[in-house]
C-alpha cells in the first residue's frame, strides 16, 4: 500500500481514534472540546494539502469536516456532551474513510459507520415495529455493503443502488434516516443529516452513469410520489427531528426525480444535495437549541422567539428563506449545462411536476413551522434564553457552506 492510498485511511482514523479515547479518557470537557476542534481543522488543511483525490469527493469530505466543527464548536459541557462529542468524532472518522478509502477499505468504513448508526439507534430508542424495520434495514445494509466487491457487474449496480437510496433517502428506503435522525441525542441529529446524505451522494455518483433509461424512468415516478408523500408526512410533523427528516427526504427526491433528464450529475446534483443537507442541518442544529434549554422537540410549543430570543429569530428566518430557494438550485443549474434541447427528448411536464412537489410543498410546511416558531405570542411562563454565540456562529457557518455549495461551487 502506497502513501496516497495510505493517507486517506491515516485521515479517518484520527477522528476515530479521538473519538474512542474521549469515550473512556477521564479529561475535561473543554479540552477534549479544544483537541477536537483543532484535529477537525488539522484534518481540513491536511486534506487541501496532501490528499490527491476527486474534486467532488474532496468537497464532501469537506461538507462533513465543516458540519462536524459546528456541531462540536457550539457543545456545551452538559450531561450530555461527553456522548455527543465522542460520537461525532467516531461518525466523523467512519465517514471520512467510507468517503475517502476505495474499494474494500471503503465497504469496511461503510459497514462500521451503519453498525455504528444501528448501535446508537437501538440504544436511544423503544423497541417498536418500525424500530426492528429499521435495524432489519441496517442489516440488510451491511450486508449488501460487504458482498458488493464479489458479485458480477449487475449485483455491483443493485448493492450500489440499494445503498445510494438509503443513504440518499427514498421511500420505502428512508426509513433508517428518519430513524437516526429522529433519536440522535442533541446537536447530533444535525451532524447525521449532513453525513447520511453526503455518502448518499457518493454512492450516486458512482453508479449514475450505469442506470439504464428503463431503471431512470421508474425511480423519477418513485421520486414524484415521494416528493407529495414526504412533504405531507413534513406538514403533519410537531416533532422537530422528524420534520427535518421529513423535509429532508422531500428534497432530496428532486435529485431522483431530475437524474433522467439533466445530464452529468455532479454538476448539479451534489451542489443541491450539500446545500440541502447544511441548510435542514441547520434547523435541526437550530431546534436542538431550544431543547437543549427547555427539553422539548415539539414544534409550536414556544411560539414567539423571533421576539424573545431575536439571535434564533434571525437564524431561523434566513434557513427558512434559503430552504424556500433550495428547489430553483438544481432546475437553473441542470437547464444551464444541457447542451441542446432538441438533442435531448425531456418530459418538461416532469420537472415541472416535481419543481412544483418540492417548492409549494416546502413553502407550506416551512413556512408553517416559522409562523409556528418565530412569530406568536411568547409565553409568560418561561424564562427565555437566546442563542450563545458560538451557537449562532454554528448556524451561521452552515448557511455560508450551502450559500457556497448552491450558488458558487
Amino acid at each position: 500500500m502506497d502513501n496516497q492510498q495510505a493517507l486517506p485511511i491515516i485521515l479517518a482514523l484520527i477522528p476515530l481514534v479521538l473519538g474512542i479515547v474521549w469515550r473512556v479518557a477521564q479529561i475535561s470537557f473543554a479540552t477534549l472540546k479544544s483537541i477536537g476542534l483543532t484535529a477537525i481543522v488539522a484534518l481540513g488543511i491536511l486534506l487541501v494539502t496532501t490528499v490527491e483525490i476527486d474534486p467532488s469527493t474532496n468537497f464532501l469530505a469537506f461538507a462533513v469536516l465543516l458540519s462536524s466543527f459546528c456541531v462540536m464548536l457550539c457543545q456545551e459541557e452538559t450531561q450530555q456532551a461527553s456522548v455527543i462529542g465522542s460520537s461525532s468524532l467516531i461518525a466523523l472518522g467512519l465517514a471520512l474513510g467510507v468517503l475517502l478509502s476505495q474499494g474494500f477499505v471503503s465497504r469496511l468504513f461503510l459497514t462500521g459507520l451503519l453498525g455504528f448508526a444501528a448501535f446508537s439507534l437501538h440504544r436511544e430508542k423503544y423497541r417498536s415495529f418500525k424500530t426492528t424495520l429499521v435495524l432489519i434495514h441496517f442489516v440488510i445494509a451491511i450486508v449488501i455493503s460487504l458482498s458488493s466487491g464479489f458479485g458480477d457487474k449487475s449485483f455491483q449496480l443493485f448493492a450500489n443502488l440499494f445503498l445510494a437510496v438509503t443513504f440518499l433517502p427514498l421511500a420505502p428506503f428512508h426509513l433508517p434516516f428518519v430513524g437516526i435522525v429522529e433519536g440522535a441525542k442533541g446537536t447530533l441529529s444535525s451532524f447525521w443529516v449532513v453525513v447520511w446524505l453526503a455518502i448518499g451522494l457518493a454512492e450516486l455518483n458512482m453508479i449514475y452513469t450505469s442506470l439504464n433509461a428503463e431503471m431512470l424512468f421508474v425511480i423519477s415516478l418513485l421520486a414524484l410520489v415521494n416528493a407529495f408523500y414526504a412533504s405531507l408526512a413534513a406538514l403533519g410533523q410537531r416533532q422537530s427531528n422528524l420534520f427535518v427528516a421529513s423535509a429532508t427526504v422531500a428534497h432530496v427526491s428532486l435529485i431522483w426525480g431530475l437524474l433522467n433528464i439533466f445530464p452529468n450529475f455532479p454538476e448539479w446534483g451534489i451542489a443541491y444535495g450539500i446545500a440541502v443537507a447544511f441548510i435542514l442541518g441547520g434547523v435541526c442544529l437550530a431546534f436542538s437549541f431550544i431543547q437543549q434549554r427547555y427539553g422539548w422537540q415539539i414544534i409550536g410549543k414556544l411560539p414567539g422567539l423571533g421576539l424573545t430570543m431575536p439571535r434564533f429569530g434571525i437564524a431561523m428566518v434566513f434557513l427558512v428563506s434559503f430552504a424556500l430557494f433550495l428547489p430553483f438550485l438544481p432546475t437553473i443549474t441542470g437547464l444551464t449545462i444541457m447542451p441542446t434541447i432538441e438533442n435531448h427528448n425531456v418530459n418538461f411536464t416532469m420537472i415541472f411536476l416535481m419543481f412544483l412537489a418540492v417548492w409549494l410543498g416546502s413553502g407550506w410546511y416551512l413556512l408553517k413551522m416559522l409562523h409556528q416558531t418565530a412569530f406568536g405570542r411568547a409565553r409568560t411562563d418561561v424564562f427565555y434564553n437566546d442563542l450563545f454565540t458560538t451557537e449562532f456562529v454554528a448556524v451561521t457557518v452552515l448557511i455560508l457552506g450551502a450559500t457556497y455549495s448552491g450558488l458558487f461551487y
